[in-house]
């Protein structure tokens, strides 16, 4: 990887020794040193955002590396750069290759929590279908109980009805609600 260095600016080698002894100043113009041959070494292999994500993930790396002294030959640390591409090239292959694998082994049950949200929403409305059919006493004894989650003596003290009935007409809500929703929405059964 060849780099220009700045008329103004230390050698590579001495940014190098720089970093490694904590200055960020150093880190920082060595990333923008290599970030035109980082950039173009993952544009040949990916597009969009993820050329900046995977930029980013190299220069991570590198100061990582700067900061733990694992840069051994700082005349050499332009190949250092390109070994960290080559490195996070290969991770990604391999975890795209593993994914692919495990979408081919299991693909088809997640296949079907695709198909859930549409569900939720058949459901939902075949609630609320329901519980438009029942009387209003029947739906506040069910939100009481359910939503509120208010006890049958709560209930009965908030709705004046003593607590036996309130648990028949809880009762009695439950098993209309079961019935109805195991048929179709009220709609579709008149179509």
């Amino acid at each position: 990887m060849a780099v220009v260095a700045v008329p103004d600016e230390p050698s590579t080698e001495a940014l190098v020794n720089l970093a490694a002894t904590g200055d960020r100043r150093a880190e920082s113009i060595l990333c923008r040193r290599f970030a035109p041959a980082v950039r173009t070494f993952w544009r040949r292999r990916l597009k969009g955002d993820a050329v900046d994500e995977a930029s980013q993930d190299v220069f991570l790396r590198l100061v990582q590396a700067l900061r733990s002294g694992a840069v051994n030959d700082p005349v050499r640390v332009g190949g250092f750069v390109l070994g960290i591409c080559r490195n996070l090239a290969r991770e990604r292959a391999r975890s795209q290759e593993r994914r692919q694998e495990l979408w081919e082994q299991f693909g088809s049950a997640l296949a079907s929590l695709e198909d859930e949200p549409e569900r939720a929403r058949y459901q939902l409305a075949q609630l609320e279908d329901c519980l438009s059919q029942m009387t209003q006493r029947s739906r506040d004894v069910i939100r009481h109980s359910f939503l509120d989650a208010h006890s049958a003596a709560e209930i009965a003290a908030r709705m004046a009805l003593s607590e036996g009935n309130v648990r028949v007409v809880r009762h009695r809500a439950l098993d209309s609600l079961r019935e109805c929703m195991s048929q179709k929405i009220f709609w579709e059964a008149a179509s």
